[in-house]
């Protein structure tokens, strides 16, 4: 079964060797061409994640500490990634604050082959689907920024210029075409100039 798709590099944080070998044989089997790398919980993760780049981190642990949880929080800031945490603490408050600090799965309970490949799949599903409403909702900034800039430029050339707005957005389309640019940066130059002629 392939589980991973594009996931090549995985970093494995945990102390208990079973389980890391367990893992191993999993990963292994469901994906010839990943890398694997361990680091023990106690050693510096955030330092490890910086080095390999990692495209799924897995972290076993009996009960997430705060440490950890902040942990997990920086990494998920400075090196978006699938992150599932397996541990034995099924207490709501740990779920909660994990998930909130960007664990995309989180399992309790022991470790099977098959229970291993769905939870990591369900983690890498759900990260990508975050991730693209991530993307959107930055998008959907950008463009309401822009427009905001737009209307702005709009207005300051249609006051000069003693025309329609409507005309002076056709202004700001031309010098946008002419110049090959996009109407947002034609319109921030023009409010780059704005406002030292009205300083």
């Amino acid at each position: 079964m392939e589980v991973f798709g594009e996931v090549q590099r995985i970093l494995i944080v945990d102390n208990d060797l079973e389980r890391i070998d367990l893992l191993n044989q999993v990963l292994s089997d469901a994906n010839r061409n990943i890398d694997i790398d361990h680091v023990p919980l106690k050693q510096d993760l955030l330092e490890r994640v910086q080095k390999t780049s990692p495209d799924i981190i897995l972290i076993n642990v009996e009960t997430p500490c705060d440490e950890t949880i902040n942990t997990v929080a920086v990494i998920n800031k400075e090196h978006p990634c699938p992150i599932v945490m397996f541990s034995q603490d099924e207490r709501s408050e740990s779920i909660q604050n994990a998930t909130l600090a960007g664990v995309s799965a989180y399992a309790v309970g022991e470790l099977s082959k098959e229970r291993i490949e769905t939870i990591i799949e369900a983690a890498i599903a759900r990260f990508s689907k975050f991730r693209a409403l991530q993307q959107e909702l930055e998008k959907t900034k950008t463009s309401l920024a822009e427009r905001k800039i737009i209307e702005r430029a709009k207005e300051f050339v249609a006051q000069q210029r003693g025309t329609t707005e409507s005309e002076a957005y056709q202004t700001l389309r031309k010098m946008a075409m002419d110049r090959r640019k996009r109407i947002a940066e034609i319109a921030q130059d023009v409010l780059s100039i704005a406002e030292i002629l009205t300083k």
